[in-house]
């Protein structure tokens, strides 16, 4: 069996006839002197198949090393959604971060967003930009850091993440104008999140990469290949995690089913982000039409077209191209 430190993450090789037969036993890592319980930290592993016995609990519990939630753009939402709150109220919590200030005035200045004169202060963008293109903004670069995070075990490189994130949460708010209006805005946030639960996975996944690379490669979907791995997927993981976030509940929905759509009681915005997600993972020049992930009734529930569908993917790639170059340049 393979036991696996859950504080430096040391990998030890401990034959079968130590372990008990009903393991309570807690050892000392050598390399860190932490606590390793052989019960919750064991990979049980066969030539057939590789488990990962471990909790959605104990997998966010390890998380720490994320970022949370940007307090800026948790008062940003909250602002915005206020009524008898102004958004000069928003530009003054902005300004109180320099760094996110910064970030938000190169998304702004990006290509995508063509501004004819470029803005040098966030009361400038507040004026010209307003409330919910701003709030767009700042969740991309609230998340950007999150998203900069390379996923060893998915083999999936920082930009890539960053790249396929922002394409969905652009491609999700074009489908939602289409669509239903009134969800653009929940439609980017949760379009930018929904594979949240992957950053967490990952670090699980590091030592099995080349199994489980390829059982995805033999066919499997990525996130069944997950749940027969840990008995759950980055769907659910993620949807967890972000309960912590408090990220509004139809956010979360959508995050937690935007691969099965049909299990989320017909929820529009999982169709959505569901169908931002299947675009934007298919090569260009790919047939939408042909996609077999894409759930018989997305159409007829967004009332959209496959042509719909492929221009949504062409605007979303440009768009994420430009703020992507605009923001790291």
């Amino acid at each position: 069996m393979k036991l696996k430190c859950p504080h430096c993450s040391k990998i030890y090789n401990i034959p079968d006839e130590k372990i008990p037969s009903n393991p309570n036993l807690k050892i000392k890592c050598l390399k860190c002197e932490g606590i390793i319980s052989i019960k919750k930290d064991v990979y049980s592993e066969t030539p057939e198949e590789v488990k990962i016995d471990i909790k959605i609990e104990e997998i966010i519990q390890k998380a720490k090393a994320l970022p949370p939630i940007s307090e800026v753009l948790a008062k940003a939402r909250d602002i915005l959604t206020d009524e008898n709150r102004d958004i000069r109220d928003l530009a003054e919590v902005l300004e109180k971060d320099q760094a996110m200030t910064s970030r938000i005035l190169k998304i702004a200045n990006s290509a995508y967003y063509a501004l004819k004169n470029p803005v040098s202060s966030v009361q400038q963008a507040c004026i010209i930009l307003g409330a919910e293109i701003l709030l767009q903004m700042i969740t991309l670069a609230s998340t950007s850091k999150l998203l900069g995070k390379e996923l060893k075990g998915y083999s999936i490189s920082s930009g890539e993440v960053f790249l396929h994130s922002t394409g969905v949460a652009f491609a999700s708010r074009l489908i939602a104008l289409k669509t239903q209006p009134e969800l653009s805005a929940d439609a980017f946030s949760a379009g930018i999140l929904h594979d949240a639960g992957k950053l967490l996975l990952d670090e699980s996944l590091v030592e099995i990469k080349e199994y489980f690379v390829a059982k995805v490669s033999s066919g499997i979907k990525m996130h069944i290949a997950e749940k027969e791995i840990f008995g759950f997927d980055h769907t659910e993981t993620g949807y967890e995690f972000l309960k912590k976030w408090n990220i509004p509940q139809k956010q979360l929905t959508a995050v937690r089913w935007h691969h099965e759509p049909s299990k989320s009681d017909s929820d529009v915005l999982a169709y959505i982000i569901h169908a931002a997600n299947e675009i934007m993972e298919m090569e260009i020049d790919l047939n939408i039409a042909d996609n077999q992930n894409l759930a018989p009734e997305t159409l007829k529930i967004l009332n959209l077209t496959f042509d719909d569908l492929e221009s949504i993917r062409e605007e979303a790639k440009i768009a994420t191209e430009e703020v992507f170059h605009g923001f790291i340049s």
